[in-house]
């Protein structure tokens, strides 16, 4: 029994709509050059689970894990542009990243993570020397006593700073 052409019709109209869709979704990742894999953790995905490192009691929440084969790979977007370099709290945070990840995923390799600015992408390698730095900041930190100081001059960082309420120093 042959079916009648009508029948193929919707058929066809849902292939050429999810290939569309694909197509939309392949674009999307290209300009955020996201790395290709399995999406681990995410908006999405983590529903705001912070994940923590106990050994160092860091934790943090990278916009997007891949995972790759053996690899994960930390992936933090920014919503401004950048010069030539990226911003080194940026560097500091993707770090952070790299100490939690290896105690989350300890089987896995963690080699690159990458910052995704409006004009441009960085590449930030995992070394030992950048999560020594962290290690160290962070012993630091924990030693702090008190209200901090205000370190910056930016009306926008000092209405989000959670110290605001009880600062001395704010902008407005």
């Amino acid at each position: 029994m042959i079916l009648p052409i009508y029948y193929l019709i919707p058929f066809v109209a849902i292939l050429v709509i999810l290939f569309i869709f694909l197509i939309r979704a392949r674009k999307r990742m290209d300009y955020y050059e996201m790395p290709r894999g399995r999406h681990v953790y995410g908006d999405m995905l983590s529903e705001g689970k912070i994940l923590v490192s106990k050994k160092y009691r860091l934790s943090g929440k990278p916009d997007r894990v891949i995972e790759n084969r053996d690899m994960i790979i930390p992936y933090e977007f920014k919503s401004g542009d950048i010069g030539e370099k990226p911003w080194e709290p940026h560097i500091i945070q993707m770090g952070v990243y790299f100490i939690i990840l290896q105690e989350v995923y300890p089987e896995k390799r963690i080699e690159y993570g990458i910052i995704k600015y409006r004009n441009r992408s960085f590449y930030v390698d995992n070394t030992q020397e950048l999560r020594d730095r962290i290690i160290v900041k962070s012993q630091i930190l924990r030693r702090v006593k008190g209200i901090p100081n205000r370190n910056h001059d930016s009306p926008g960082r000092c209405e989000g700073c959670k110290y605001r309420s009880i600062c001395r120093e704010r902008l407005r």
